[in-house]
């Protein structure tokens, strides 16, 4: 009975802080195109609180403010460098799970790969953000769905769904650039389901032929 009760206090608090924080940033997308309004135009409109900072606040609160979004930026990098490295070394290698130095190793990989694409990528933070929650959409949404549906999916099934999805859907985005017709949403999720359906067709019937 504590527990449920403290869950309920925890999502109540949640919810209150995140009403709080979209308000605000509403609030300061709002007030920045009264105030800046040629910061949509000639520069980043990410950069849209350091600027407003700048233009209301004094040296020693914009210090403080700049401080806060770069602890923000780095704790967030930092915790998802680690979720990767993790998910790298001891769900797709668990031999070496127990491996200090393989561990790093991946550590490192992931940080070089991020940094290649933070350093080469052409688009602002936002698009690079809706981009990869786009490929996440296509490599885990179809086996999402068939689990919810309960449809059995086997393990090099799911993995050949993950990874058709995500090159799908980069391609479509990257080689092709088509998503400004079709979100590349579309093309990587059918096609992990257009995978799951030939894996499907091809093993129904030797399961068949075995009874």
């Amino acid at each position: 009975m504590c527990l449920l009760v403290c869950m309920s206090l925890a999502l109540n608090i949640k919810f209150v802080c995140s009403a709080m924080i979209y308000a605000a940033a509403f609030g300061i997308g709002l007030t920045t195109r009264a105030l800046l309004p040629d910061l949509m135009i000639s520069s980043d409109p990410e950069l849209a609180l350091p600027y407003l900072s700048i233009e209301l606040l004094p040296a020693v609160l914009v210090g403080l403010m700049l401080a806060g979004l770069s602890s923000a930026t780095i704790s967030t990098a930092d915790s998802q460098v680690l979720s990767c490295s993790a998910a790298l070394s001891q769900d797709l290698v668990p031999s070496a799970a127990h491996s200090y130095g393989k561990v790093k190793i991946a550590t490192l990989l992931v940080t070089v790969i991020v940094l290649a694409i933070a350093l080469t990528g052409n688009k602002n933070v936002f698009d690079l953000v809706i981009f990869s929650w786009s490929v996440l959409a296509c490599g885990n949404g179809p086996l999402l769905v068939l689990r919810v549906w309960q449809k059995p999916v086997t393990v090099p099934v799911a993995i050949t769904m993950m990874i058709i999805g995500i090159i799908v859907s980069m391609i479509w985005k990257l080689g092709l650039n088509l998503s400004s017709a079709i979100y590349e949403v579309l093309p990587g999720m059918a096609a992990g389901f257009i995978v799951y359906g030939i894996s499907d067709f091809l093993i129904k019937p030797k399961n068949l032929s075995k009874e």
